[in-house]
């Protein structure tokens, strides 16, 4: 039963995200003065940005629920197990928390995007932009040398 429910989500994101997708590259284009002359842009370049967000929002809260569902469960029948993943979850906050204060706030211009001004929003935007490039940085890290590190 629970592997119906989430296919049946799973299936609606992703029929919701190729409407959106759709209404982007195939909808229609209006005029945006810039600084080089006029530049056509999708009309709907604030409504992907913001289903955007909301696959991010959904994703951070189902990885988190399940984070915290199996440090509850490892942490009930073995209370020394519950320690790497909780030096991990430390590391992890501390990053993000450098990430937000290296932040820079500087506004950007998206051509066609008319949304949010706020330097928070900038702030929290690099800020996930720059720990993800951390993280994929450690990821290829760690799969290189632990990858030389079996052949040795």
């Amino acid at each position: 039963m629970n592997n119906k429910i989430a296919s049946i989500v799973l299936i609606a994101l992703m029929a919701i995200t190729l409407v959106v997708c759709g209404f982007f590259y195939l909808g229609p284009s209006e005029s945006v003065p810039t600084t080089a002359g006029d530049t056509d842009a999708p009309s709907y370049t604030s409504m992907i940005i913001s289903w955007a967000y909301v696959l991010i929002i959904i994703a951070a809260i189902a990885t988190l629920a399940f984070a915290i569902l199996v440090f509850i469960s490892k942490a009930s029948y073995n209370p020394k197990s519950v320690i790497v993943p909780l030096i991990t979850t430390v590391v992890l906050g501390v990053l993000l928390l450098a990430t937000y204060f290296g932040a820079d706030t500087t506004p950007i211009s998206i051509i066609g995007y008319e949304g949010s001004h706020e330097p928070s929003i900038y702030r929290l935007t690099n800020m996930c932009i720059t720990s993800a490039v951390v993280l994929a940085a450690v990821a290829m890290f760690v799969t290189l040398f632990g990858f030389l590190a079996k052949k040795f």
